[in-house]
This record gives C-alpha cells, sequence and structure tokens, in this order.
C-alpha cells in the first residue's frame, strides 16, 4: 500500500500509464487534434478532427493542414503553423473550419505546439468555440442596437462616425416636432408605435448604404456617404415627406409629426463628434423657424398632412 501523500508511480506499460492514456484521450476526447509535418502536410488525425470535416483520417492525411481552416484565414494559419514548427515557440489563435457534413463553419480556438524530436511534428488541439461566439455576438449586437426600433444606438451611431471619418459623408440630425404632445396625450405605449413607425419610414426613405440610427428619445442620425449626385434639399424633401405624413396607430388614433433637421459634413480631419454637434447645432436652427408643423393628435377624419418647407436649410460643410 503506498504510504499517505505519495501516488503510486506508473509503469510505461501500465494500463494507467501515459502512453496508454495518450491512446485513449485521442480517441475519445471532443477536442479537435491533428498532426503536420515541416511542410503542414497532416500525417495523423483524431476521431472528433475527421467528424469536424465531414472526412475518414485516410482522406484527410496528406492534406495539407491549412485547408482545413476557411480560405480568408489560410494564409494566417500556415503563418503561425510555419512559426511554430521553426521556432517551437507555441500559439493561440482562431480560426474558421469548413464544416463540410452541415456545410456551415464553426469557430474554433486553436492551440499549437512543436513536439519533440525530428523531424518536427506541430500538434494542432482546436476547440469548437461557435456557440460561445455566437452569444458573444447577440451581446455585442444587442449593445449597438435600439431595442424599441431595431435600428443601431448611440454607441452603433458612434462606431459607425468612427469608421467614417473624414469620408465626406453627411451627417443628418433628425428631431420630431410635437412628439412631446403625442406622449402626453395617448401615453407611452403611443409614443412608442410613433417612433417605430418614424424608424420604418426613414429606412424606407434612404438609399441602402444610407446609415440609420436612433440617438435616443425622439431624435435620429441618418449618415449618407458621398455621392456626387446627392443633394441635401432633396433629402431633405424626401425625409420630411415621409415623416409627415399621418399615422395611424392603435386606439384608433392618428397623430402627425413634424421633423427639424440639420446637416454638417465628415470632412477630412474632422471630429465625428464635433460633426455630430454641428449636425444638431443645424437642426436646432431650422426648429427655430418652425419650418414643419408640430403634432396634432387627432381622430382620424380631422388630420391633414402639414405643409414642407425647406427656406430655412443651412447645412455645415
Amino acid at each position: 500500500m503506498a504510504e499517505v501523500g505519495r501516488a503510486d508511480s506508473l509503469q510505461i506499460d501500465d494500463p494507467r500509464g501515459p502512453a496508454t492514456v495518450g491512446v485513449q484521450l485521442w480517441s475519445l476526447t471532443d477536442a479537435l487534434m491533428m498532426l503536420a509535418d515541416e511542410s503542414n502536410l497532416i500525417v495523423a488525425a483524431n476521431r472528433a478532427m475527421c467528424v469536424a470535416v465531414g472526412l475518414v483520417d485516410v482522406e484527410l492525411i496528406g492534406r495539407d493542414a491549412v485547408e482545413v481552416v476557411v480560405q480568408r484565414e489560410v494564409a494566417d494559419f500556415r503563418r503561425e503553423l510555419r512559426a511554430v514548427s521553426r521556432t517551437g515557440v507555441s500559439c493561440s489563435s482562431e480560426h474558421e473550419l469548413r464544416d463540410r457534413a452541415k456545410g456551415g463553419r464553426r469557430a474554433v480556438a486553436w492551440s499549437l505546439s512543436r513536439t519533440s524530436g525530428s523531424p518536427a511534428i506541430v500538434a494542432c488541439i482546436g476547440v469548437d468555440v461557435t456557440a460561445a461566439r455566437k452569444d458573444s455576438d447577440v451581446l455585442r449586437e444587442r449593445a449597438v442596437t435600439d431595442e424599441l426600433t431595431g435600428l443601431p444606438n448611440r454607441s452603433g451611431l458612434r462606431d459607425h462616425l468612427a469608421r467614417m471619418a473624414g469620408s465626406g459623408a453627411s451627417v443628418v440630425f433628425c428631431d420630431l416636432n410635437g412628439f412631446k404632445a403625442v406622449n402626453d396625450t395617448h401615453g407611452h405605449d403611443i409614443g412608442d408605435a410613433v417612433l417605430v413607425q418614424v424608424a420604418r419610414r426613414l429606412k424606407r426613405t434612404v438609399r441602402g448604404e444610407d446609415f440609420v440610427a436612433r440617438l435616443g428619445g425622439d431624435e435620429f442620425v441618418i449618415v449618407a456617404p458621398p455621392d456626387a449626385n446627392s443633394d441635401f434639399e432633396k433629402l431633405a424633401r424626401r425625409i420630411l415627406r415621409a415623416t409627415d405624413q399621418p399615422m395611424i396607430l392603435p386606439g384608433p388614433v392618428v397623430a402627425t409629426v413634424g421633423m427639424s433637421i440639420g446637416m454638417a459634413v465628415l470632412e477630412p480631419g474632422a471630429d465625428p463628434a464635433i460633426v455630430l454637434t454641428l449636425a444638431d447645432h443645424d437642426m436646432y436652427q431650422m426648429k427655430s423657424r418652425r419650418t414643419t408643423e408640430t403634432s396634432r393628435p387627432t381622430a382620424v377624419d380631422e388630420t391633414q398632412a402639414p405643409p414642407i418647407d425647406t427656406s430655412a436649410f443651412s447645412p455645415h460643410h
């Protein structure tokens, strides 16, 4: 009997020995395992690896190891394999695995290590992190999406403005007129319904490449990439015509909201946050001139669409 605090030593031919345990792990683990030689050719692959790529081991052996990842990541995976083979320094990375069996792709976290001996063999061990990545993507999407309208929120807008910085894109700031009256008269549910309808109308009105976000409250922002044929006044008219039309809401309630808009340009070197502030300021200049009517919650047969006037537009460039 072994002394307390000491473990029995395992012999190499012991059924519990490292060689036997290694073989069992190779066969039974859900981790994806393959061995690649100095030329990056697969010399062995375990059951989980074969199942993941939809091939039997004899079909995998002799193939280029980088073929198991999606095409756009082949160069990076090859560079990592060669570096580990040459230097012996292990590395970890994440690459998508082409899932031939399901016709999809799987996110796999790879650990690459060079085994001892000559010629050098690189052991590639992968763990499927697809579910975790999907959860992460969902959380990331929620973080930049307005829950009510489904549009990008303030964070999503900030990220987009950063990507468009210096592009010459137009930043159009939109603020509803008379929304408070709708909210106060009919309650928040009706107010929310107005915001949802406005969001849909804005999406239908702009071009496919334009970006529409809800900044918060009754404020929306449109980012329109530069176009030689673009005309701010025409865009403004389209937006006003779309949003000034009466809205039929649950109740039934019909409400008409107006909109004030302002514009500034993401010129080279301009701070996107400052450009957004300029567009906001431009919008308030229009609002101060009362170029659109405030909302008039009415009975269904009493509503008329307000006129459109863009004479007060003075976009910042």
